[in-house]
This record gives C-alpha cells, sequence and structure tokens, in this order.
C-alpha cells in the first residue's frame, strides 16, 4: 500500500491559501524543500516504471505497453510518458550514479533526462565514467550550459559512431502548417544547413531585441521588449521578408559572423567562444559562409588594456571578454553576451577605472542595475574571475559561461578594483 509518508515530508507546509502570509525566506526554504521532496519521487517513480516495464506487467495485467498504462492513468501525454520510461530505463541499467543522485536531490529529472537522452550504446562505457564529473558540474553550472555540455561530450565521444546524423541529407526536414493559431513550424536541420541558419537567426534576433530596446527607451517603457522565444520568431520572419525582397543577381553574399576561439597550446583544434571545439567537418561551412573573427589567446595583439583614453570599450575587446566570462556573470543569469553591458568593476569616474578586459565584466542589463543599487558591490581576482557582496555582506562567486566557481570567496578584493572614492557614484 502506497504511504505518502515513505517519501519524507516538508515540515509545516502551508495550504496554497497560507502563502501570502509568509516571510520570503520562509519561502526560499519551502520551494527548495519542495524541490528535494519532488526528486525524491521522481527517483522512486522512475525506478518503479522501469521496473513495471521489464516484468511487463503492464501488458499482462492492463493490456497496454508501460507509456499507455501511465498515460491513461495519470492523464500526461504519451510523449511525457516515454519520456519517465526512458529516463527510468537509463538511470537502471546505464546510469546508475544518476539514479542515486536524483533520489538524493543532486540532480533534478531534467537533468536525468538529459543525461538518459544523450548516452547510447556506443559510448555508453566512457560516458558512464564521465557520469560523477556530469553530477558535480550540475551543481556549478546554469541548466542550460550544463546540457549544452553534456550533449557536447557525447557527440565527441560518438565521432566513430557508426551513424553520423550531420552527413544525412535526408534529416533535414521542415513542416509548415496553418492552423486556427497561426503558421506551425516544426523541423531538424543538420550540418551546414543548422549552423548557418541558427547563426542567422540569432543575429537578426539581437537586431531586433536592440531595436525594441530603444523604442522602449524613447517611449519609457510603452513598448515591451518580447521574450528570447519571440525575437527568434520575428527573426525567421525578417529573414523571409528580406530574402524576398533582394534581387539576388545584384546583391553580395550573406554576411554573418561568428568568433574562432584558437589556443596556442592546441593549434589543430578551433572553439568557439563558449569554449566548445567545433566537431569534425561542422568548422568547415563556416569559413566559406561567415565573417570569422579568430582570438588567439593572449597573443596578435589584441588590445586588452586602453587605459584611460576610451571609457567604452572597443569590438576586440567585447569580442575578449565575451570569450572570458561567455554572458552575464551574474549567478544563474542565461543571458548571452550580446545581451549584456560592459560593468567597470572600478567605476569609471569614482574609482577613476581604467577600461580593460581585466577590470571589466559582462553583466545583462537587470543585473548591471542590481549591482549598483545601494550595497552591492561587484570584485575582480587577477585570475578573471569575478565575485559579488550584497547588502547583508554575503558573498557569492560570479559565473563564467554559466559554471559557477566553488570554494571560498576571498575576504578582501584586489587594491586594484577597490581604489578610493574620489566622486559621486556614477552609472
Amino acid at each position: 500500500m502506497f504511504d505518502a509518508g515513505m517519501f519524507g515530508t516538508v515540515d509545516g507546509m502551508p495550504a496554497t491559501g497560507d502563502v501570502g502570509g509568509l516571510a520570503d525566506e520562509s519561502l526560499f526554504d519551502t520551494v527548495t524543500a519542495i524541490a528535494l521532496v519532488r526528486a525524491r519521487l521522481d527517483a522512486v517513480e522512475t525506478a518503479m516504471l522501469a521496473e513495471l516495464d521489464a516484468r511487463g506487467s503492464c501488458d499482462v495485467g492492463h493490456g497496454l505497453r508501460t507509456t499507455t498504462w501511465l498515460s491513461r492513468e495519470t492523464g500526461v501525454s504519451r510523449s511525457t510518458a516515454g519520456q519517465r520510461l526512458n529516463v527510468g530505463r537509463q538511470l537502471r541499467m546505464s546510469l546508475p550514479v544518476s539514479a542515486v543522485a536524483l533520489g538524493e536531490g543532486r540532480i533534478s529529472f531534467d537533468h536525468a533526462r538529459v543525461l538518459a537522452d544523450a548516452i547510447n550504446d556506443r559510448i555508453a562505457d566512457e560516458f558512464a565514467e564521465m557520469e560523477p564529473e556530469f553530477i558535480e558540474l550540475a551543481a556549478e553550472m546554469t541548466f542550460d550550459r550544463w546540457r549544452q555540455r553534456v550533449r557536447l561530450v557525447a557527440a565527441l565521444l560518438d565521432q566513430d559512431g557508426g551513424y553520423n546524423p550531420h552527413d544525412d541529407i535526408t534529416n533535414n526536414r521542415l513542416r509548415a502548417a496553418y492552423t486556427p493559431d497561426g503558421l506551425i513550424i516544426n523541423g531538424c536541420l543538420v550540418g551546414d544547413a543548422s549552423l548557418v541558419t541558427l547563426k542567422a537567426l540569432e543575429q537578426v534576433a539581437d537586431e531586433l531585441f536592440h531595436r525594441f530596446a530603444r523604442d522602449a527607451e524613447h517611449t519609457n517603457g510603452d513598448i515591451t521588449i518580447p521574450g528570447r522565444a519571440t525575437l527568434m520568431a520575428l527573426a525567421f520572419h525578417e529573414i523571409c521578408r528580406r530574402a524576398l525582397a533582394v534581387d539576388l543577381k545584384s546583391s553580395q553574399g550573406p554576411k554573418i559572423e561568428a568568433t574562432l576561439v584558437l589556443n596556442a597550446s592546441e593549434p589543430d583544434k578551433v572553439f568557439d567562444q563558449n569554449g566548445n571545439p567545433l566537431i569534425g567537418e561542422l568548422f568547415e561551412p563556416l569559413t566559406c559562409h561567415m565573417s570569422l573573427y579568430p582570438i588567439v589567446i593572449n597573443s596578435l595583439g589584441v588590445p586588452l588594456d586602453m587605459g584611460r583614453e576610451i571609457r567604452t570599450p572597443n569590438r576586440a575587446q567585447r569580442r575578449a571578454l565575451a570569450l572570458r566570462d561567455g554572458g552575464c556573470v551574474f549567478p544563474g543569469c542565461n543571458q548571452p553576451p550580446e545581451h549584456t553591458d560592459n560593468h567597470h568593476v572600478a567605476h569609471w569616474a569614482r574609482d577613476l577605472g581604467t577600461t580593460s578586459v581585466d577590470a571589466m565584466v559582462l553583466l545583462c542589463r537587470h543585473h548591471h542595475g542590481v549591482v549598483h543599487r545601494t550595497g552591492w558591490d561587484i570584485h575582480i581576482g587577477n585570475d578573471g574571475w569575478a565575485w559579488i557582496t550584497t547588502p547583508n555582506g554575503r558573498q557569492l562567486w560570479c559565473q563564467q559561461h554559466g559554471h559557477t566557481r566553488t570554494g571560498s570567496v576571498p575576504n578582501t578584493s584586489p587594491a586594484r578594483t577597490r581604489a578610493r572614492p574620489l566622486a559621486p557614484q556614477l552609472a
């Protein structure tokens, strides 16, 4: 007989109508406690589903497949039921360390699903060896960056597999259909088509973002900035509109920018600005379609320090900041470099700060405003890692490429980031 108490309870759990009277700290603590209980339930449910499926119990007792039975009994979609069963199977057969971590609340079901989707028979042994490292990284990285890392590792391990989806042109698919809600588009692009299309969509979406940002500023917020998904949809429409308006016989080829990182210690490898190696032949199409900006780390005269001659970093410095920080450095933020400001850790006017990469960090507009609030401060060490002091004195490591640093935060910041105030604070 099922007993909810076997999974643990959250002490003092309020009724839904009572949450309005709770203090912020109580809400924080209760939400995180609920997440731990949910992870334990997810671990038990997926284990039970895998056991039912292995026994064939749903077929014998109900004449249904396990996913169909789960969908019927719980009201979830067949897709959701299939995902939960697949996670259970992989945790049972190939990912025992992840199964334990899910039950202990060290990873979420979404983390477990990423791992289950990434592993396959060709790479099972090598992937399992990296399982503990993936679990450790899950606690240090934002989910999106962590998922990208896992998928990249799986792709690298599977380069010698029997099938490369990027080489199969039939994997490029696109379906479009009108519905009462509008035009629904679903598809998949691989190889050259995936790289060029995604970069073009992101580039035009960034253009639209800055256009909406200017409009919002000029209208005092009457025009709002859409979310990223909306910007990507509008970018798709804009690219189609521009394509139909161009006479190909009298126009130049498309120009798409990309930053490539060349490490002097590994001259035969090429990385993107997030530190991910470009796999196999995927780099070659870029050389034909994009304007490439190579950055050789600490060489080729990239102007990392411009002193106090100008306040705004130049394009080379922006690329260097994007390479180091990978986006907003505020822990937990997912904003990419294109949606960030250059924040002088030593303020330009107050502290006579310099416009140099080692004295600046990338912050999105929201978190740039946060660190300028009274009582907040941000510091940077000689190794490029930044940390934040909150108004209550708590110190937090910042992140780079969605990866938050672990260990103790320095008690004091380097002298070069804490100059004596000479003037009132300016933005």
